[in-house]
Protein backbone atom coordinates (compact mmCIF):
# COMPACT_ATOMS: atom_id res chain seq x y z
CA UNK A 1 0.00 0.00 0.00
CA UNK A 2 1.45 3.59 -0.93
CA UNK A 3 -0.05 7.04 0.16
CA UNK A 4 -0.98 9.54 -2.09
CA UNK A 5 1.31 12.79 -1.63
CA UNK A 6 -0.75 16.11 -2.40
CA UNK A 7 2.32 18.64 -3.46
CA UNK A 8 0.21 22.52 -3.87
CA UNK A 9 0.52 26.38 -3.21
CA UNK A 10 -0.69 27.02 0.45
CA UNK A 11 -3.44 29.39 -0.29
CA UNK A 12 -5.05 27.32 -3.76
CA UNK A 13 -7.06 29.16 -5.18
CA UNK A 14 -10.84 29.40 -5.05
CA UNK A 15 -13.05 27.02 -6.81
CA UNK A 16 -17.30 26.31 -6.50
CA UNK A 17 -17.92 23.53 -4.14
CA UNK A 18 -21.29 23.53 -6.03
CA UNK A 19 -23.71 26.55 -6.80
CA UNK A 20 -23.71 28.55 -3.96
CA UNK A 21 -20.48 28.00 -1.98
CA UNK A 22 -16.70 28.40 -3.02
CA UNK A 23 -13.88 26.83 -1.17
CA UNK A 24 -10.38 26.43 -1.52
CA UNK A 25 -8.76 23.90 -4.67
CA UNK A 26 -7.50 21.79 -1.57
CA UNK A 27 -10.68 21.58 0.60
CA UNK A 28 -12.65 20.74 -2.94
CA UNK A 29 -9.97 17.81 -3.26
CA UNK A 30 -10.23 16.89 0.34
CA UNK A 31 -13.87 16.70 0.24
CA UNK A 32 -14.59 15.75 -2.96
CA UNK A 33 -11.62 13.23 -4.25
CA UNK A 34 -11.46 10.33 -1.19
CA UNK A 35 -9.05 8.65 -3.12
CA UNK A 36 -6.58 11.57 -3.33
CA UNK A 37 -7.14 12.84 0.10
CA UNK A 38 -7.96 10.50 3.34
CA UNK A 39 -7.52 7.39 4.55
CA UNK A 40 -8.64 5.73 1.33
CA UNK A 41 -6.05 7.83 -0.75
CA UNK A 42 -3.78 4.70 -1.17
CA UNK A 43 -2.78 2.76 -4.11
CA UNK A 44 -2.28 -1.25 -3.55
CA UNK A 45 -0.36 -2.45 -6.61
CA UNK A 46 -1.12 -6.11 -8.02
CA UNK A 47 1.58 -8.06 -5.63
CA UNK A 48 3.51 -9.30 -9.05
CA UNK A 49 3.62 -5.76 -10.41
CA UNK A 50 5.59 -4.39 -7.50
CA UNK A 51 7.77 -2.16 -9.50
CA UNK A 52 7.73 0.76 -11.80
CA UNK A 53 9.61 -1.04 -14.44
CA UNK A 54 6.42 -4.09 -14.24
CA UNK A 55 3.81 -1.26 -14.05
CA UNK A 56 5.12 0.09 -17.28
CA UNK A 57 5.58 -3.26 -18.95
CA UNK A 58 2.20 -4.67 -18.23
CA UNK A 59 0.62 -1.15 -19.27
CA UNK A 60 1.91 -1.53 -22.89
CA UNK A 61 0.71 -4.75 -23.16
CA UNK A 62 -2.35 -4.48 -21.58
CA UNK A 63 -5.39 -3.77 -24.00
CA UNK A 64 -8.44 -3.69 -21.68
CA UNK A 65 -11.02 -6.19 -22.55
CA UNK A 66 -13.37 -6.53 -24.92
CA UNK A 67 -16.32 -4.01 -23.76
CA UNK A 68 -13.50 -1.41 -24.54
CA UNK A 69 -14.44 -2.45 -28.30
CA UNK A 70 -18.05 -1.35 -27.66
CA UNK A 71 -16.56 2.32 -27.38
CA UNK A 72 -17.60 3.17 -30.95
CA UNK A 73 -16.06 6.75 -31.90
CA UNK A 74 -17.72 9.52 -34.77
CA UNK A 75 -15.16 10.94 -36.25
CA UNK A 76 -14.82 14.80 -37.36
CA UNK A 77 -11.64 15.66 -39.65
CA UNK A 78 -11.02 18.98 -38.37
CA UNK A 79 -8.48 20.99 -40.73
CA UNK A 80 -6.01 23.27 -39.70
CA UNK A 81 -4.85 26.52 -41.65
CA UNK A 82 -1.71 24.93 -43.00
CA UNK A 83 -3.85 22.24 -45.03
CA UNK A 84 -3.08 19.65 -42.12
CA UNK A 85 -5.63 17.82 -39.89
CA UNK A 86 -6.52 16.24 -36.90
CA UNK A 87 -8.82 13.62 -36.16
CA UNK A 88 -11.82 14.05 -33.66
CA UNK A 89 -13.63 11.11 -31.95
CA UNK A 90 -16.62 11.40 -30.23
CA UNK A 91 -17.95 9.18 -27.98
CA UNK A 92 -20.86 8.97 -27.68
CA UNK A 93 -21.76 9.86 -31.11
CA UNK A 94 -22.91 13.67 -31.89
CA UNK A 95 -26.77 13.79 -32.27
CA UNK A 96 -27.47 14.55 -36.00
CA UNK A 97 -29.04 17.98 -36.51
CA UNK A 98 -32.69 17.09 -37.22
CA UNK A 99 -32.53 14.00 -34.55
CA UNK A 100 -35.16 14.57 -31.27
CA UNK A 101 -32.42 13.93 -29.30
CA UNK A 102 -30.63 17.12 -30.53
CA UNK A 103 -30.66 20.14 -28.22
CA UNK A 104 -32.88 23.07 -29.78
CA UNK A 105 -29.80 25.05 -31.28
CA UNK A 106 -27.78 21.98 -31.93
CA UNK A 107 -25.77 22.37 -29.52
CA UNK A 108 -24.93 19.66 -26.43
CA UNK A 109 -25.28 20.74 -22.57
CA UNK A 110 -23.49 17.47 -21.61
CA UNK A 111 -20.46 18.10 -19.30
CA UNK A 112 -17.46 17.12 -21.74
CA UNK A 113 -14.04 15.28 -21.06
CA UNK A 114 -11.78 15.83 -24.03
CA UNK A 115 -8.34 13.09 -24.26
CA UNK A 116 -5.27 13.66 -25.36
CA UNK A 117 -3.03 10.59 -25.69
CA UNK A 118 0.83 9.63 -25.04
CA UNK A 119 3.38 9.32 -27.76
CA UNK A 120 2.33 7.59 -31.13
CA UNK A 121 -0.93 6.80 -29.79
CA UNK A 122 -4.50 7.88 -29.93
CA UNK A 123 -8.06 7.28 -29.06
CA UNK A 124 -7.72 3.01 -29.20
CA UNK A 125 -5.58 3.38 -26.08
CA UNK A 126 -6.76 1.21 -23.36
CA UNK A 127 -6.35 4.26 -20.78
CA UNK A 128 -8.74 6.12 -22.67
CA UNK A 129 -11.33 3.58 -23.44
CA UNK A 130 -10.76 2.45 -20.05
CA UNK A 131 -12.02 5.65 -18.43
CA UNK A 132 -14.23 6.65 -21.13
CA UNK A 133 -16.44 3.67 -21.19
CA UNK A 134 -17.33 4.89 -17.36
CA UNK A 135 -17.37 8.22 -17.70
CA UNK A 136 -20.10 8.31 -20.53
CA UNK A 137 -22.37 5.17 -18.59
CA UNK A 138 -24.70 5.44 -16.08
CA UNK A 139 -24.80 6.98 -13.90
CA UNK A 140 -22.44 9.60 -15.24
CA UNK A 141 -23.56 10.37 -18.49
CA UNK A 142 -20.95 12.67 -19.96
CA UNK A 143 -19.92 13.13 -23.68
CA UNK A 144 -16.34 12.65 -24.73
CA UNK A 145 -14.23 13.17 -27.68
CA UNK A 146 -10.25 12.28 -27.97
CA UNK A 147 -8.34 14.72 -30.00
CA UNK A 148 -5.67 12.26 -32.42
CA UNK A 149 -2.25 13.88 -33.08
CA UNK A 150 -1.68 14.63 -37.11
CA UNK A 151 -0.86 11.24 -38.33
CA UNK A 152 -2.04 9.71 -35.31
CA UNK A 153 -5.05 6.77 -34.73
CA UNK A 154 -5.22 5.54 -38.34
CA UNK A 155 -5.74 9.12 -39.07
CA UNK A 156 -4.28 10.96 -42.96
CA UNK A 157 -1.28 12.72 -42.58
CA UNK A 158 -2.33 15.50 -45.19
CA UNK A 159 0.88 17.69 -45.00
CA UNK A 160 4.88 16.90 -44.43
CA UNK A 161 4.53 18.05 -40.45
CA UNK A 162 3.88 15.45 -37.63
CA UNK A 163 3.01 16.26 -34.06
CA UNK A 164 6.21 17.14 -31.48
CA UNK A 165 5.84 18.19 -27.55
CA UNK A 166 6.30 21.65 -27.95
CA UNK A 167 3.61 22.24 -30.80
CA UNK A 168 0.21 23.25 -28.80
CA UNK A 169 -1.58 25.08 -31.63
CA UNK A 170 -3.35 22.30 -33.35
CA UNK A 171 -4.71 21.40 -29.44
CA UNK A 172 -6.13 25.44 -29.21
CA UNK A 173 -7.75 25.01 -32.82
CA UNK A 174 -9.75 21.98 -32.02
CA UNK A 175 -10.37 22.99 -28.15
CA UNK A 176 -12.63 26.27 -30.13
CA UNK A 177 -14.22 23.65 -32.64
CA UNK A 178 -15.34 21.70 -29.65
CA UNK A 179 -16.32 24.24 -27.63
CA UNK A 180 -18.47 25.18 -30.56
CA UNK A 181 -20.61 22.21 -30.17
CA UNK A 182 -21.42 22.97 -26.60
CA UNK A 183 -23.58 25.33 -25.72
CA UNK A 184 -22.19 28.50 -23.02
CA UNK A 185 -21.28 27.74 -20.19
CA UNK A 186 -21.05 24.13 -20.33
CA UNK A 187 -18.26 22.40 -18.15
CA UNK A 188 -15.51 21.53 -20.30
CA UNK A 189 -12.62 18.98 -18.83
CA UNK A 190 -9.32 18.12 -20.73
CA UNK A 191 -6.99 15.16 -19.50
CA UNK A 192 -3.35 14.50 -21.01
CA UNK A 193 -1.69 11.37 -20.77
CA UNK A 194 2.08 11.04 -20.63
CA UNK A 195 3.52 13.82 -24.13
CA UNK A 196 -0.46 14.68 -24.61
CA UNK A 197 -0.29 15.92 -20.73
CA UNK A 198 2.84 17.74 -21.17
CA UNK A 199 1.39 19.03 -24.72
CA UNK A 200 -1.94 20.16 -22.71
CA UNK A 201 0.10 21.81 -19.61
CA UNK A 202 2.26 23.60 -22.02
CA UNK A 203 -0.93 24.93 -24.10
CA UNK A 204 -2.53 26.16 -20.63
CA UNK A 205 0.61 27.83 -19.82
CA UNK A 206 0.68 30.00 -23.06
CA UNK A 207 -3.24 30.60 -22.88
CA UNK A 208 -3.82 31.63 -19.41
CA UNK A 209 -7.08 32.72 -18.67
CA UNK A 210 -8.23 32.70 -22.37
CA UNK A 211 -8.73 28.85 -22.44
CA UNK A 212 -12.53 27.54 -22.36
CA UNK A 213 -11.61 24.67 -20.17
CA UNK A 214 -12.84 24.32 -16.81
CA UNK A 215 -10.38 22.06 -14.98
CA UNK A 216 -7.57 20.12 -16.68
CA UNK A 217 -5.64 17.21 -15.87
CA UNK A 218 -2.38 15.79 -16.48
CA UNK A 219 -1.48 12.50 -15.81
CA UNK A 220 2.05 10.81 -16.39
CA UNK A 221 3.97 14.18 -17.54
CA UNK A 222 7.73 14.24 -17.98
CA UNK A 223 7.07 17.75 -17.84
CA UNK A 224 11.08 18.71 -18.14
CA UNK A 225 12.44 17.23 -21.28
CA UNK A 226 16.29 18.21 -21.39
CA UNK A 227 16.40 16.23 -18.03
CA UNK A 228 14.09 13.31 -19.16
CA UNK A 229 16.32 12.75 -21.81
CA UNK A 230 19.08 13.09 -19.75
CA UNK A 231 17.50 10.18 -17.28
CA UNK A 232 16.27 8.00 -20.19
CA UNK A 233 19.90 7.62 -21.71
CA UNK A 234 21.96 7.94 -18.00
CA UNK A 235 21.27 3.92 -18.15
CA UNK A 236 21.89 1.17 -20.21
CA UNK A 237 18.22 -0.27 -19.35
CA UNK A 238 16.44 2.83 -20.53
CA UNK A 239 18.38 3.78 -22.79
CA UNK A 240 18.09 0.41 -24.71
CA UNK A 241 14.51 -0.54 -23.42
CA UNK A 242 12.29 2.83 -23.32
CA UNK A 243 14.31 5.16 -25.25
CA UNK A 244 14.78 2.63 -27.80
CA UNK A 245 11.15 1.59 -27.76
CA UNK A 246 9.65 4.95 -28.42
CA UNK A 247 12.59 5.95 -31.17
CA UNK A 248 11.14 2.43 -32.79
CA UNK A 249 7.27 3.38 -32.58
CA UNK A 250 7.73 6.99 -34.20
CA UNK A 251 10.33 5.25 -36.89
CA UNK A 252 6.83 3.04 -37.72
CA UNK A 253 4.79 6.13 -38.34
CA UNK A 254 7.31 7.95 -39.90
CA UNK A 255 7.20 4.47 -42.30
CA UNK A 256 3.17 5.11 -42.25
CA UNK A 257 3.40 8.09 -44.01
CA UNK A 258 6.70 8.30 -45.26
CA UNK A 259 5.60 9.25 -48.67
CA UNK A 260 4.29 13.07 -47.91
CA UNK A 261 6.99 13.48 -44.65
CA UNK A 262 10.00 12.86 -47.67
CA UNK A 263 8.45 16.02 -49.29
CA UNK A 264 10.01 17.62 -46.52
CA UNK A 265 13.27 18.75 -47.46
CA UNK A 266 14.79 19.20 -44.28
CA UNK A 267 14.44 15.31 -43.65
CA UNK A 268 16.33 12.60 -44.61
CA UNK A 269 14.86 9.42 -44.55
CA UNK A 270 17.82 7.31 -44.69
CA UNK A 271 19.22 8.78 -41.15
CA UNK A 272 15.64 8.77 -39.47
CA UNK A 273 15.38 5.25 -40.04
CA UNK A 274 18.96 4.86 -38.70
CA UNK A 275 17.96 6.12 -35.37
CA UNK A 276 18.22 3.48 -32.11
CA UNK A 277 17.35 6.09 -29.81
CA UNK A 278 14.50 8.86 -29.16
CA UNK A 279 17.15 11.18 -28.90
CA UNK A 280 18.68 10.35 -32.32
CA UNK A 281 15.37 10.65 -33.82
CA UNK A 282 14.69 14.00 -32.33
CA UNK A 283 17.85 14.94 -33.95
CA UNK A 284 16.94 13.41 -36.98
CA UNK A 285 13.44 14.34 -37.25
CA UNK A 286 11.65 16.24 -34.60
CA UNK A 287 13.67 19.25 -34.62
CA UNK A 288 14.40 19.92 -38.04
CA UNK A 289 10.76 19.37 -38.88
CA UNK A 290 9.86 22.19 -36.55
CA UNK A 291 13.17 24.40 -37.56
CA UNK A 292 14.95 24.69 -33.89
CA UNK A 293 18.41 24.88 -34.11
CA UNK A 294 19.67 21.80 -32.20
CA UNK A 295 17.58 18.71 -29.63
CA UNK A 296 18.52 20.78 -26.49
CA UNK A 297 16.52 23.80 -27.99
CA UNK A 298 13.56 21.78 -28.77
CA UNK A 299 13.73 20.09 -25.54
CA UNK A 300 13.83 23.41 -23.96
CA UNK A 301 11.43 24.74 -25.54
CA UNK A 302 8.61 21.48 -25.24
CA UNK A 303 9.32 21.39 -21.44
CA UNK A 304 5.72 22.11 -19.76
CA UNK A 305 7.72 22.58 -16.22
CA UNK A 306 8.39 26.34 -18.13
CA UNK A 307 4.45 27.02 -18.39
CA UNK A 308 2.73 26.02 -15.44
CA UNK A 309 4.00 28.61 -13.34
CA UNK A 310 1.25 30.42 -16.14
CA UNK A 311 -1.76 27.92 -15.77
CA UNK A 312 -5.02 29.98 -14.58
CA UNK A 313 -7.23 27.22 -14.39
CA UNK A 314 -7.48 24.22 -11.91
CA UNK A 315 -4.99 21.92 -13.13
CA UNK A 316 -4.57 18.29 -10.83
CA UNK A 317 -1.57 16.42 -12.34
CA UNK A 318 -0.79 12.52 -11.00
CA UNK A 319 2.47 10.95 -11.33
CA UNK A 320 4.33 7.60 -9.71
CA UNK A 321 7.85 8.57 -7.90
CA UNK A 322 8.96 5.25 -10.12
CA UNK A 323 7.98 6.25 -13.38
CA UNK A 324 10.88 5.17 -15.84
CA UNK A 325 9.91 7.69 -18.11
CA UNK A 326 8.19 10.76 -16.36
CA UNK A 327 11.68 10.67 -14.03
CA UNK A 328 10.53 11.67 -10.45
CA UNK A 329 13.76 14.38 -10.63
CA UNK A 330 11.71 16.26 -13.99
CA UNK A 331 9.03 16.96 -11.55
CA UNK A 332 7.82 20.41 -11.44
CA UNK A 333 7.69 21.00 -7.36
CA UNK A 334 8.68 24.79 -6.99
CA UNK A 335 6.87 25.94 -9.88
CA UNK A 336 3.53 24.03 -8.49
CA UNK A 337 3.98 25.33 -5.28
CA UNK A 338 4.20 28.47 -6.52
CA UNK A 339 0.97 28.24 -8.74
CA UNK A 340 -2.37 28.24 -6.33
CA UNK A 341 -4.18 27.10 -9.28
CA UNK A 342 -2.37 23.79 -9.46
CA UNK A 343 -2.36 20.45 -7.14
CA UNK A 344 0.11 17.74 -7.78
CA UNK A 345 -0.75 14.16 -6.15
CA UNK A 346 2.16 11.32 -5.90
CA UNK A 347 2.26 7.81 -5.14
CA UNK A 348 5.51 6.24 -4.60
CA UNK A 349 4.70 3.39 -7.02
CA UNK A 350 2.36 2.79 -10.46
CA UNK A 351 4.80 3.20 -13.15
CA UNK A 352 4.18 5.04 -16.41
CA UNK A 353 0.36 4.97 -17.31
CA UNK A 354 0.35 1.66 -14.89
CA UNK A 355 -1.50 2.23 -11.49
CA UNK A 356 -2.88 -1.49 -12.02
CA UNK A 357 -4.50 -3.16 -8.79
CA UNK A 358 -5.75 -6.29 -7.94
CA UNK A 359 -4.59 -10.01 -9.26
CA UNK A 360 -6.47 -11.81 -11.23
CA UNK A 361 -7.51 -9.37 -13.92
CA UNK A 362 -5.76 -6.37 -12.92
CA UNK A 363 -7.18 -2.74 -13.47
CA UNK A 364 -6.08 0.75 -13.26
CA UNK A 365 -6.30 2.56 -9.69
CA UNK A 366 -5.53 5.74 -11.57
CA UNK A 367 -9.54 5.69 -13.03
CA UNK A 368 -11.29 6.15 -9.36
CA UNK A 369 -9.74 9.52 -8.02
CA UNK A 370 -9.12 10.70 -11.83
CA UNK A 371 -13.10 10.15 -12.18
CA UNK A 372 -13.98 11.43 -8.61
CA UNK A 373 -12.26 14.48 -9.54
CA UNK A 374 -13.93 15.03 -13.14
CA UNK A 375 -17.67 14.33 -11.69
CA UNK A 376 -16.74 16.85 -9.18
CA UNK A 377 -15.73 19.82 -10.79
CA UNK A 378 -18.45 18.74 -13.75
CA UNK A 379 -20.89 18.45 -10.98
CA UNK A 380 -20.15 22.16 -9.46
CA UNK A 381 -20.34 23.64 -12.86
CA UNK A 382 -23.35 21.68 -14.54
CA UNK A 383 -26.05 24.41 -15.12
CA UNK A 384 -28.29 21.02 -15.87
CA UNK A 385 -28.44 21.05 -11.70
CA UNK A 386 -30.02 23.74 -12.05
CA UNK A 387 -33.36 23.69 -13.17
CA UNK A 388 -36.70 22.46 -12.14
CA UNK A 389 -37.48 19.91 -14.97
CA UNK A 390 -36.88 16.68 -13.90
CA UNK A 391 -36.02 15.18 -17.10
CA UNK A 392 -33.14 17.09 -18.31
CA UNK A 393 -31.66 16.78 -14.34
CA UNK A 394 -28.60 14.77 -14.47
CA UNK A 395 -28.05 12.58 -11.21
CA UNK A 396 -25.75 13.77 -8.57
CA UNK A 397 -23.27 10.91 -7.49
CA UNK A 398 -22.08 11.69 -3.94
CA UNK A 399 -17.93 11.61 -4.10
CA UNK A 400 -18.40 8.39 -1.27
CA UNK A 401 -20.09 6.41 -3.84
CA UNK A 402 -18.33 7.46 -7.17
CA UNK A 403 -15.37 4.71 -6.51
CA UNK A 404 -18.26 1.90 -5.86
CA UNK A 405 -19.64 3.40 -9.16
CA UNK A 406 -16.74 2.62 -10.77
CA UNK A 407 -15.93 -0.69 -9.56
CA UNK A 408 -19.80 -1.73 -10.33
CA UNK A 409 -19.46 -0.15 -14.16
CA UNK A 410 -15.67 -2.38 -14.34
CA UNK A 411 -17.32 -5.36 -12.57
CA UNK A 412 -20.39 -5.17 -15.15
CA UNK A 413 -17.73 -5.23 -17.85
CA UNK A 414 -14.90 -7.54 -16.93
CA UNK A 415 -12.84 -5.25 -16.07
CA UNK A 416 -11.64 -5.78 -12.34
Amino acid sequence: MTKVQLIHHKETVKVPLNETTLVSLTEFIQQKCPHLYGPEASFHATPYLFNGHLQTGYAAYYKGTPSMDDILYQREYLGMKDGGQVALDWFPALPAANSTDAQDDGLLDTPTLVCMHGLTGGSHESYIRGILEVVTATPFNYQSVVINNRGCGKSELKTSQLFCGAYTEDVRVALKRIQKQLKPGTPLIAIGFSLGANILVKYLGEEGDRTPLTAAISVANPFDFVRSMDCLESGTFSKNVYSAGMATNLKNVFKLHEEILQTNERIDKDNVMAVTTLREFDEAFTRRMFGYDSTHHYYFDASSSRKIEHVKIPLLCLNALDDPIANYQCLPIEQVQSNPNVILALTPHGGHIGWFEHFRQPSRWMNIPLIEFITAVFQAHDRRLLTDDVSTTPQVIDPDDVAKTVESIEHEKGLA
